[in-house]
């Protein structure tokens, strides 16, 4: 993956969850207190996740490009936007927040088109030139198929909660690490040692928190949990610990479920993912995920409840709360994330 490649891949990683990119900043390589504005004609688009990223030709700028960041395609989806939208040598004005890393980089939130409609590929959703505009309602979905749609308690489609914070992204400070661990994450790069960037699904617990949906499907002796992003699918056994210490250990690890009541509750172990979240601080194979499941609210909101153990990298248990709503009609969509060589 080339540098620049993987510099929008993080960009949109962070840009594609709206608590990360409005409160917390450790990983923009952006300066978000000053919007820049740049007119000139789209040179490319590639249009896919892990991000949307268009080239652009700016006025004036010597006939050098810039890289225009936006969030993911699957954000773009249920907001209304679609590739078609912009084409290869339209003349575009556009709003963002520049690269403090590299040169003619953007984080780009507004794009206006030659017709006037402004396009909001970012986070921002208000518009800033037009009254006409796509992209400011989040999660919409096609009425025929909400009308269709029926729910069964846990199994069915459920998003992101509003006003979720992924904990994934928080700072070394705000977990109670050990002096080991705190070393590993110092030196982690997270352009350079972060495997996200080359489409690399997220192991245990650091799939968990992302903000595309994710779906529970009843299987024999088992529950299959599916989530949009990196296309992951999560099986969960249910009443069957793993009495072979042969059994794999993978980046998943092994789930095993049980209900108490009408709750949940999901143990992992043996899980090798080797990050605990998503910026550098590490996680040894000791690690172990606990979480709780419990519908309520007539069915239209999953609470969640995340606790991890990993006596190596937390010096107390991590604890983490959330919320999931459903949205009849949502559909776990393909991901299929793409980065160039």
């Amino acid at each position: 993956m080339n540098d620049m490649t993987k510099c929008a891949c993080l960009a949109s990683a962070i840009f594609a969850i709206p608590a990360a990119v409005s409160g917390h900043h450790s990983n923009s390589e952006y300066d978000q207190s000053v919007v820049i504005e740049l007119e000139g004609e789209v040179v490319d688009v590639l249009w896919r996740n892990p991000h949307v990223l268009l080239e652009f030709a700016a006025d004036g700028d010597g006939g050098e490009t810039w890289e225009l960041e936006g969030a993911a395609v699957s954000s773009q989806r249920r907001r209304g936007v679609t590739s078609d939208l912009v084409k290869i040598g339209d003349r575009v004005r556009v709003a963002g927040y520049a690269s403090t890393r590299r040169d003619r980089h953007m984080l780009t939130e507004h794009v206006l088109l030659p017709d006037g409609m402004e396009l909001l590929l970012g986070f921002t959703r208000e518009p800033r030139w037009s009254d006409v505009e796509l992209g400011s309602r989040a999660w919409t979905v096609d009425p025929s198929e909400a009308a269709r749609a029926q729910g069964n308690g846990l199994f069915r489609v459920w998003s992101r909660g509003a006003g979720v914070r992924p904990w994934y992204f928080r700072e070394p400070s705000e977990f109670a690490l050990t002096d080991a661990a705190l070393v590993v994450a110092e030196n982690f790069d997270p352009f350079e040692d972060n495997p996200v960037l080359d489409c690399t699904a997220p192991g245990m617990p650091a799939l968990m928190g992302n903000p595309y949906p994710m779906e529970f499907v009843e299987i024999d002796n088992g529950i299959e949990a599916r989530y949009e992003e990196f296309d992951v699918i999560r099986t969960i056994h249910l009443d069957t610990m793993p009495s072979d210490v042969n059994i794999a250990r993978s980046p998943l690890g092994y789930s095993v479920g049980r209900w108490e009541g009408n709750a949940l509750v999901v143990t992992t172990t043996r899980i090798n993912w080797p990050h605990f979240g998503r910026i550098g601080i590490p996680q040894t194979e000791a690690v172990e995920v606990i979480e709780r499941f419990i519908v309520i609210d007539n069915g239209n909101r999953l609470d969640y409840q995340l606790t991890v153990s990993d006596p190596g990298v937390l010096l107390e248990s991590f604890s983490w709360e959330a919320h999931w709503a459903w949205r009849p009609g949502e559909q776990v969509n393909r991901y299929e994330c793409t980065v160039e060589g």
